[in-house]
């Protein structure tokens, strides 16, 4: 298993072939720290926990969580990343580019953009009612219930309610480029999330 947190820059383009335009999204892994290396015998399963980024402030259990990794700051984002590592991964060890290659699948797993309470329409694609012919019915939610039987609204029925904000996984997205010199990565399409929003990266195993 391989993996790597991210940051995400936003999306471009890259001429591969010397003609073919392919849509890419730039991610910055720089600043990705182990802070844990867990296992079976210790912990009942194999992962390995990452940090990326900084924070300003740390809480007192964070703090000594972050001691044995000996990093000079704290974390912005911490995740774990299960499976058995290649090797040994000790805490406080730095992840970079080189742990994947051009031609590499990943999978990318990410939170997408929150939007708030939304409506129907938004939030699930509603046709939406009649715009005209004096109807006042344009974007409600019409008929929940319907008649004497079952004369309630079952469960799980689409409603108005939070849209976003949600944890999504792209799978089989394919290393472009890597950029060793400036600690990034273009991958082939577009990933979840806002710009500078935090993901993780897996690599997909043949």
């Amino acid at each position: 298993m391989k993996g790597m947190l991210g940051r995400k820059l936003g999306m471009s383009r890259v001429y591969e072939d010397g003609r073919k335009i392919t849509p890419v999204t730039l991610i910055d892994v720089d600043d990705c720290y182990v802070i844990q290396s867990k296992t079976v015998a210790s912990d009942g399963y194999a992962a390995v926990q990452l940090g990326i980024s900084r924070r300003k402030r740390a809480t007192k259990p964070l703090r000594g969580h972050l001691k044995k990794a000996k990093l000079s700051h704290s974390p912005l984002r911490i995740m774990e990343l299960r499976g058995e590592f290649e090797g040994e991964v000790k805490a406080g060890t730095k992840f970079d580019t080189t742990l994947f290659a051009p031609g590499d699948k990943v999978d990318v797993i990410g939170w997408t953009k929150g939007r708030g309470f939304a409506g129907g329409m938004k939030r699930h694609g509603w046709h939406g009612g009649p715009e005209t012919h004096g109807s006042n019915h344009h974007r409600r939610i019409g008929s929940a219930g319907q008649t004497t039987y079952p004369g309630r609204v079952l469960k799980g029925h689409s409603m108005p309610g939070h849209y976003g904000n949600e944890r999504q996984t792209i799978h089989n997205l394919r290393v472009v480029k890597v950029d060793p010199e400036r600690n990034l990565l273009y991958l082939k399409g577009s990933v979840p999330g806002p710009t500078g929003g935090v993901l993780l990266i897996r690599k997909v195993e043949a």
